[in-house]
């Protein structure tokens, strides 16, 4: 069987994607910058679906271990990608820490486009393959309070989908997961409040990879979310998305 290629795959919605892939009976490569999380999921993904798991140990927003990442797939044949790996952060702009900040942009923009770019290219050349790449239903909105995150995943969201009508005359799918707000960790670099995020990662997963769409609006409040953005005033829009988030921030 082939292999699945989930970043940030051991905990969360990456682990959500872990478990629907292996259900389906697809080997695994899975990232993270935490050995221990990696371990503990490739202990449990292995005993509860008898796949083969393999763990990478990276943070993707060095360089080195991305190349490092690409050479050790190359022994895999890999053609599902889940690109999933990302951070968030909740602050105004004003008083945002530019280091949290940059941190947002290597991972969600510079890491995110990189590992596209390059097994898009390793897909298209063996003409076929999968890529999700994880977005968010922020991206659709100016995000006060959460400018960076949003502006990053706009950055994915718009790529993502310009690609995905390339794709297709490659023979290789291209999709865009934007949920809403997830029950995982998220909430712990974002600094936003656990009780704001309800979504199941499982549920959600599975869901997208049942999806054929380019975008993936994942259950009824993403769908109703994304129909209010597209129909209402965006400076309507933007002031009720911002009380949310103001809500969501720890104070």
């Amino acid at each position: 069987m082939s292999y699945a290629l989930i970043t940030g795959g051991a905990t969360g919605l990456g682990r959500g994607f872990s478990n629907a892939l292996a259900d389906l009976g697809y080997n695994l490569i899975i990232t993270s910058r935490n050995y221990n999380n990696l371990v503990t999921a490739k202990k449990e993904i292995e005993q509860k679906y008898s796949n083969k798991v393999q763990i990478f140990v990276a943070d993707l927003t060095d360089e080195m271990a991305r190349k490092n990442l690409y050479e050790y797939t190359k022994f895999y044949d890999v053609d599902v990608l889940i690109n999933n790996a990302g951070v968030g952060y909740s602050e105004n702009f004003l008083d945002g820490k530019l280091e949290k900040e940059a941190a947002i942009i290597n991972l969600n923009v510079e890491a995110a486009h990189y590992i596209f770019k390059h097994y898009y290219q390793e897909f298209t050349e063996k003409k076929k393959g999968r890529i999700i790449n994880v977005s968010s239903i922020a991206s659709f909105i100016p995000c006060s309070y959460a400018a960076t995150y949003g502006a990053s995943k706009a950055y994915l969201t718009s790529l993502s989908l310009a690609v995905s009508l390339e794709a297709k005359a490659h023979n290789v799918k291209v999709q865009t997961l934007a949920p809403g707000s997830i029950k995982t960790d998220f909430y712990k670099t974002a600094g936003t409040k656990e009780k704001s995020y309800r979504g199941k990662p499982n549920k959600i997963a599975r869901k997208a990879i049942e999806s054929k769409k380019s975008l993936i609006l994942p259950g009824f409040k993403a769908k109703l979310m994304y129909f209010c953005i597209r129909i209402f005033p965006r400076c309507l829009v933007q002031r009720i998305t911002a009380r949310g988030q103001k809500r969501k921030k720890l104070t």
